[in-house]
Order: C-alpha cells, then sequence, then structure tokens
C-alpha cells in the first residue's frame, strides 16, 4: 500500500512539472484529414501547455505530394539558451523562442519541428494538412509591363514567366506585422507545374531585397485568404537585376521619407500603393539626376529627367493612386519626404 501511495505521488509530481516528449517521432497525415496536436489533451482554444525542463524532442512531419501542412505553434521558452526549431525540406532553418499562433505553411515533401529547453517552457502545436490549390489558375507573361498582385487575398496558383527570369518586390499592407505572407509560396518552374520551392514571401520580404530567379518562370501559390491588402510586385528581371531597390512604406495620413544611395551601385526608390501621396521635399545635390518611370524602369514607362535642382524646384509633385512609380537616382544620396 505504502509502496503504490508513493507511486501515485511520483506520477503527480511529473504531471504537475509539465509535458515530457522524444526524439524521432514520425507523423503523417491521418487517412480521415484530422488535424495532429501536441499535446494530445491541447487545442489553440487553451493556453499554451507547460512543458516539462530539460526536454529534447523532435517530431519529423510528412507532406504527400499535392499537399501542404498548416502549422500552429503557441508557446515560450524562458532561458536563454532554449529554441524552437524548423527545418523544410530544402533544407530552411527556423528558429524562434516565442510563438504565438501565427501560422506557418510548408509544401512537400517534409518538416522537421524540434524543441530544446533547458529551464520549464511553454508549448504545444497543431499540424493541419490540405490539398495545395490545383493549377494553373491563370498564366502570365511579364515583359516590360509589370503586374502588382494582391498577393494574399484569395487563393489561387498562378505562373508567372519572362524571357530572362522573374523579379519579386513585396509590399506587405502592414509593415510590423506582416506574418500573412507565409501562405504565398513561391516555386522556380519554366513550365506551369510546380517545379522546385523556393521560399515564402515572409522570408523574402525580412531579406530586404528583390528576389530574383533563376529559371524563366515562377508558380506563386497562396493558400490562405488572408483579408489583406499584401502587393506584390512581379517584374521581368531583365530590366531590373542590375538596381538595388529601396521600398518606399506608404503610410495613410501621415509623413515619411526614404533614403536612396547609389554611392556605389544604382539605387531606385520604388513606391507601389493604391493610395495617393504628394512627395513633398528631397534632399539631393543640384546636380545629381533622378528619372522617374511610371511602371518598371523601361523606355516604355519613361516620364521625366530631372536634376535635384529641377525635382526641387518642382515640389510639391502628387501622385494620384498612379500604382507602381519608380525614381532612379543616377548618383549621389538623396532622401524623399512624402505626405499620404
Amino acid at each position: 500500500m505504502l509502496k503504490l501511495l508513493v507511486s501515485l505521488v511520483l506520477l503527480s509530481a511529473v504531471s504537475a512539472d509539465g509535458t515530457t516528449c522524444r526524439t524521432g517521432n514520425v507523423v503523417n497525415r491521418r487517412v480521415n484529414g484530422a488535424a495532429f496536436y501536441f499535446p494530445a489533451t491541447w487545442n489553440e482554444t487553451l493556453p499554451a501547455p507547460k512543458l516539462a525542463k530539460e526536454q529534447s524532442c523532435s517530431w519529423t512531419i510528412t507532406i504527400p505530394s499535392g499537399y501542404y501542412v498548416k502549422v500552429i505553434i503557441d508557446g515560450k521558452t524562458t532561458d536563454e539558451d532554449s529554441r524552437f526549431q524548423m527545418i523544410d525540406s530544402v533544407g530552411h532553418f527556423i528558429q524562434t523562442t516565442h510563438e504565438k499562433k501565427n501560422p506557418y505553411f510548408f509544401p512537400p515533401t517534409k518538416l522537421t519541428l524540434a524543441v530544446s529547453n533547458y529551464a520549464e517552457a511553454t508549448f504545444g502545436f497543431r499540424i493541419e494538412w490540405a490539398q495545395l490549390p490545383a493549377g494553373p489558375f491563370k498564366i502570365h507573361g511579364i515583359g516590360e509591363v509589370a503586374n502588382l498582385v494582391n498577393a494574399t487575398n484569395s487563393i489561387y496558383n498562378e505562373f508567372y514567366g519572362s524571357t530572362e527570369g522573374i523579379s519579386l518586390l513585396v509590399f506587405p499592407e502592414d509593415r510590423r506585422n506582416y506574418y500573412s505572407l507565409r501562405s504565398t509560396l513561391v516555386f522556380e518552374s519554366a513550365s506551369t507545374g510546380l517545379g522546385n520551392y523556393i521560399d515564402n514571401l515572409y522570408e523574402m520580404y525580412r531579406t530586404g531585397n528583390q528576389f530574383l530567379s533563376q529559371s524563366t518562370g515562377i508558380v506563386l501559390v497562396n493558400v490562405e485568404d488572408s483579408g489583406k491588402t499584401d502587393l506584390l510586385l512581379v517584374q521581368s528581371e531583365q530590366y531590373t537585376k542590375n538596381f538595388t531597390y529601396v521600398e518606399l512604406v506608404t503610410v495613410a495620413n501621415s509623413t515619411y521619407n526614404a533614403t536612396v544611395n547609389s554611392h556605389h551601385e544604382l539605387s531606385v526608390l520604388v513606391s507601389a500603393t493604391h493610395i495617393n501621396q504628394t512627395m513633398i521635399n528631397v534632399e539631393i545635390g543640384d546636380t545629381d539626376i533622378v528619372t522617374q518611370y511610371v511602371g518598371t524602369p523601361t523606355p516604355f514607362w519613361f516620364d521625366k529627367n530631372y536634376t535635384g535642382a529641377e525635382l526641387k524646384a518642382a515640389l510639391p509633385i502628387f501622385y494620384p493612386d498612379y500604382g507602381i512609380i519608380q525614381w532612379v537616382l543616377h548618383s549621389g544620396r538623396a532622401v524623399f519626404t512624402f505626405q499620404a
């Protein structure tokens, strides 16, 4: 009787310390399509479950061809050495310490999810499998005419092709909270098939650089409607590959600026918006040259050349919902100030 009582006390103590787990778990799609939860007693309507200290756990999630997984994680580490980690099928490595149920999306063929903690933590996750949108819904040829796409407000599978490859620049609706970009997956392909997975728009935006494809085409697949106006500028890289881009962050009912530096390489300020805005000031050398385009920087979309002195004299300049405007600074440094 005493042994039984001691055993019960020990079991209660282990339960009170939090969930335990192990490495080497394999999680396959359920035949009935049901989601997988860890721990099994948790779901995303509940607070993040406690994870016992000194756990080292991993799960390999298999993703069948034609499917993707949606991953929701809720948890937080409490010491500086503990981490949540994910590695997708092409080797992208994600490491975090705090997750707030902002979803991730991954295409085939697998995802590895791991946690390693020293102190107690909270950690729970949900895996859901769903079919990728079949496609392509549309086929787009990109030349001198760029496409400005609302990237996350509908579910789609679309192909974009060009003779020399594709350039992508992302303009999220909210520059501080742009998790909605994770739902748009980018594949490189010379045909309308999915081809090779490259990344999602969230990670592309974080780099701060334009994406240039290695093949002549890409396939964009968005798997969830965000309800946001996250814009994606799709151009032919033959016209953009020699530029360093600076994105103008257009903020309604405010004043904002952007700095462009062409001392070492040709830099371009680009605006992709449906908000009216006015250039109200520019700090620029009087003899520096700015070329303004109302689309991709090609002769077809050429608008005006300004010297720095001419541009300052022309202010204020109103831009009524132009969509795409690009200012190529040919030398020097300039600070542009706008009001919307």
